[in-house]
């Protein structure tokens, strides 16, 4: 019976390390992080809280092995799932690169990439998952084609450029790879856009012939959102940052060129920006255009040791951000590694015992019979 006690409580050990490493840290490390203070109401408008993050790169057939491809997609579900039981988004936001294969795979699989994605980031009803495309979506612009992008319009309804507004906060979402401005059927079609939501935002304003023009609920200045950053030389321009190395940056490779940031600035005249493709942290407080850009690190294990996302609050006249950093996967190793240590050396204590006790049966036994045989 003590025997079958010991296994039962080595087994409970166990379950018990699996399932706070697994489920329970999230919560643990995710309670640390709170929204950020809210904006005041305007115009009787509550601000909008947004949860934003970058570069999820879901392994494919190719290059994914199947554990890494487990691992790295479980350790996106629990945080992703923790922080939307946390902290209840009424959006969220991903910029870019939600597949790490998206511009190799035929389209069965992709259909397969879809569905898994979906199951991954699931969300509750009510809150709206807007997906931004990114190079590893449909690839870099030199090597996209119009069935990549088609293909990923139909699953997500984002491959040029849109405005997505909620109660008068306005975030104008921006294919990075379409702002190559070479005059390609996909960058004339996103400048396009552009201007066109440019003349929303002018009649916002009251200026122009705006007869036909789609209607603000209430115009401010938006906020633009993308896969790659606004041109800067390196993250040595950023306040804050955490890229290992920092390294000067290529236009149109991990950068927007000078030019398609000042068209966006010209365009549109936002007041803050969100990007991602560095798989770093970056904060800068006046970016090209002046204006404070936040670029996000990967939310994936496989390219960051420490990933994190966003909160924000926005009001049509101010915002507030915070960061949410996710557990270390440093942090999960040595608490597998100390809890499986403990665990072992515990049982061998214990079963040395038993295994003690059990000798000293034997030998009682062994006595009392040479007794009885005498």
């Amino acid at each position: 019976m003590k025997l079958k006690t010991l296994f039962f409580r080595l087994l409970l050990s166990i379950v018990s390390l699996v399932v706070f490493n697994e489920f329970v840290v999230y919560y643990v490390v995710l309670l640390k992080c709170q929204w950020p203070s809210k904006p005041a109401a305007v115009n009787g408008l509550e601000p909008v809280s947004v949860m934003l993050l970058a570069d999820t790169h879901l392994l494919g057939p190719v290059r994914g092995h199947w554990f890494d491809k487990l691992r790295r997609e479980w350790q996106m579900h629990r945080a992703f799932q923790s922080a939307i039981t946390l902290f209840q988004p009424e959006a969220i936001f991903i910029l870019g690169d939600v597949f790490d294969e998206g511009n190799w795979v035929n389209q069965k699989e992709f259909d397969i990439y879809v569905d898994r994605f979906r199951k991954l980031f699931h969300t509750p009803r009510g809150v709206a998952l807007h997906s931004i495309v990114g190079n590893h979506d449909i690839g870099f612009h030199y090597a996209t084609r119009p069935n990549l992008v088609q293909r990923f319009g139909e699953k997500f309804n984002n491959t040029g450029v849109s405005l997505i507004s909620m109660r008068g906060v306005h975030f104008v979402a921006i294919n990075s790879i379409a702002m190559e401005g070479d005059g390609c059927y996909l960058c004339e079609k996103a400048e396009r856009e552009l201007k066109s939501i440019e003349t929303i935002f002018k009649c916002g304003k009251g200026i122009g012939q705006c007869k036909d023009v789609a209607k603000l609920e209430e115009y401010s200045r938006p906020i633009v959102l993308q896969h790659f950053p606004m041109y800067r030389e390196s993250d040595k321009e950023c306040q804050e940052h955490d890229s290992p190395e920092v390294d000067l940056y290529r236009e149109r490779w991990e950068v927007l060129s000078k030019e398609s940031t000042d068209l966006i600035g010209d365009l549109l005249n936002p007041r803050l920006a969100f990007s991602g493709h560095s798989h770093h942290y970056c904060h800068m407080v006046q970016n090209r255009l002046k204006i404070e850009e936040y670029t996000l690190p990967s939310f994936s294990w496989r390219n960051k040791n420490n990933p994190s996302f966003m909160l924000a609050r926005i009001s049509l006249k101010e915002y507030t951000v915070s960061r949410c950093r996710m557990p270390e996967e440093n942090t999960i190793v040595t608490i597998y590694l100390v809890g499986g240590i403990l665990i072992l050396l515990g049982s061998v204590f214990k079963l040395g015992g038993f295994l003690g006790q059990l000798g000293s049966f034997l030998c009682r036994g062994r006595k009392d019979y040479k007794k009885l045989t005498k």
